[in-house]
């Protein structure tokens, strides 16, 4: 939102104070009337056009809260022209009730549609289908409470005193409504747009203030055009156009806090908000109105059409609500189908990168017994070379591979063989202890060595900086439960609620998925057994398997 040039203030300043020494020094007259009346038509006119100026310079939500903006400026600027039509080309006093009072009164309703737009959101269609619809139906509610209350004691029994009543008490809720949808918005919005609010409640405070004065002073017989009661109306209108200028090259909205929607949209609260408040209005005519009379009959009639109107865009509003939460269902379904090939994807990242890092250790442990079997013919080093090969193709080997009863011991040998070599050299010691009594259990040989790798692997990065470089991997039979832990001399985990979830890492970006132990994870609950994480005291940390031995 930009600053005030010296020129837009001083021309600004220059009019109101032009207008007010015009209307202490003149007389009130037929010139004072017309200098008064174009004044105030051209500029709501010209808050009009820079209100289209602004709509024009932008798109989507901000476009239309200008239109929306405009259109009220151009209800009141409809008021105005009338005004000027009677006074000033026809010479005589408007109607007393006067048909430009409508649209007057219907001014603040499209401004609180605009304010609950949420300018610049990147909502769907839908969305702003529904916003739409809660405006018109908003619209209805207000014309309905004019055509209640106001207008039968404008025409159909007419009493100017009533009418008076009335029309200026729900004005001023109007107007009060008006100000808490945009102090409302105000308080939700950063940076631009929120100052944006507060001018337009500002604004609005100014426009209400002005109008309670200068009824005041037209119940008091003390009200003329052109009398100074004009000029804090006249300054309101100068403060819209001096917005809309300033905000013309705002674009878009930022939401508070997490950038979240408001959890109740400020149009739809109004919208059910009338819904549920005309079938009432009725009910009071029928049950604590006058017994007869024509008021009774009409405000019944009013209130059934209206609620036959309001039926129409509610039916309307829940065929969108339904498009739009089938639309969300199947985006849903799609965001998921999407989700499992990117974890699909991800898995198979972090299984090529394991199977990266063994192979580095592998091609060095397969350099010693290569050498023995090319300079002696060692049998025993040949069938060592095997061995290592055979756990690098079941390492390697896809995951829908089906289970056999294998020695647990054995798998978690195997798996170290693999990736022993790389951390030994970091001068990391392994200590496997496995009771001797351990029974066969059916497990897919693959998914556990990659489970092994795994913990192997985590356990060796964890101490590689301790002061004593130690892995324990320990295996019984539990209450009917093959129990094997792994533990290690390291730090412990700094977060042990979030250990097992997908993404999550201590390791620099880059250097880890975050998937490794929820692969094991997944692996374990796939053979109906429990793996948990604990810290150790005073320092390590512990990672436990329990598997059904039966």
């Amino acid at each position: 939102m930009r600053n005030l040039t010296r020129w837009e203030i001083g021309t600004v300043a220059g009019f109101l104070l032009v207008y007010t020494v015009v209307s202490r020094l003149a007389t009130p007259g037929g010139a004072l009337t017309a200098f008064s009346d174009l004044s105030g038509t051209g500029l709501w006119l010209i808050t009009v056009a820079v209100m289209l100026w602004a709509a024009f310079s932008n798109t989507g939500r901000t476009r239309w809260f200008w239109l929306l903006m405009a259109f009220g400026a151009a209800l009141v600027a409809t008021n105005f022209a009338a005004w000027l039509y009677f006074e000033v080309i026809l010479g005589r006093e408007p109607p007393n009730p006067f048909w430009a009072d409508v649209p007057l009164f219907l001014q603040p309703v499209p401004m609180m549609a605009a304010a609950a737009l949420h300018p610049g959101s990147r909502q769907r269609e839908q969305r702003f289908l529904l916003s739409t619809l809660n405006f018109l139906i908003l619209l209805l509610w207000w014309v309905y409470l004019y055509m209640f209350l106001v207008y039968p004691n404008e025409y159909v029994v007419t009493d100017q005193t009533v009418y008076n009543t009335y029309y200026f008490s729900l004005f001023v809720v109007e107007f009060a409504v008006l100000m808490s949808v945009m102090g409302g918005m105000a308080l939700v919005t950063e940076g631009a747009w929120r100052k944006i609010y507060w001018h337009l409640f500002g604004a609005s405070a100014l426009y209400l203030l002005s109008y309670q004065w200068l009824n005041a002073a037209l119940n008091r017989n003390e009200y003329y055009s052109g009398s100074i009661y004009d000029v804090p109306d006249y300054a309101t209108i100068c403060w819209l156009i001096l917005i809309a200028v300033r905000a013309r090259h705002v674009p878009s909205e930022k939401l508070a806090g997490d950038h979240r929607e408001i959890e109740a949209e400020v149009s739809g609260f109004l919208a059910v908000f009338a819904v549920l408040s005309m079938p009432v209005i009725g009910l009071l005519v029928v049950f604590l109105g006058p017994a007869a009379g024509q008021l009774r009959s009409y405000r019944v009639t009013v209130t059934l059409i209206g609620i036959l109107l309001v039926a129409v865009f509610v039916f309307l509003r829940q065929m969108l609500m339904a498009r739009e939460m089938t639309r969300l269902l199947r985006d849903s379904k799609e965001n998921l189908e999407q989700l499992k090939l990117t974890q699909s994807q991800l898995v198979q990242q972090e299984r090529l990168a394991g199977i990266g890092q063994l192979v580095n250790g592998v091609a060095h442990e397969l350099n010693n017994p290569l050498t023995a079997v090319m300079g002696y013919s060692d049998r025993t080093e040949a069938r060592r070379m095997k061995k290592i090969i055979d756990n690098l193709i079941s390492f390697a080997r896809p995951l829908q591979n089906g289970r056999k009863p294998l020695d647990i011991a054995v798998v978690v040998r195997d798996s170290l063989m693999l990736c022993e070599y790389q951390w030994r050299r970091s001068g990391i010691s392994f200590e496997l202890n496995f009771a001797s009594n351990l029974p066969r259990i059916p497990i897919n040989e693959g998914q556990f060595k990659q489970v092994f790798v795994n913990l192997f692997t985590n356990a060796a990065q964890a101490v590689e900086q301790a002061p004593q470089k130690k892995i324990v991997v320990e295996g019984n039979l539990e209450a009917k439960k093959i129990v094997v832990r792994f533990s290690d001399t390291g730090p412990g985990f700094s977060d042990l609620d979030r250990v097992f979830d997908p993404f999550y890492t201590t390791k620099p970006v880059g250097q880890g998925t975050g998937l490794g132990l929820s692969m094991c994870y997944g692996t374990v609950k796939e053979h109906n057994g429990r793996i948990y994480a604990q810290n150790l005291h005073p320092h390590g940390a512990a990672v436990t398997i329990e598997l059904p031995a039966s």
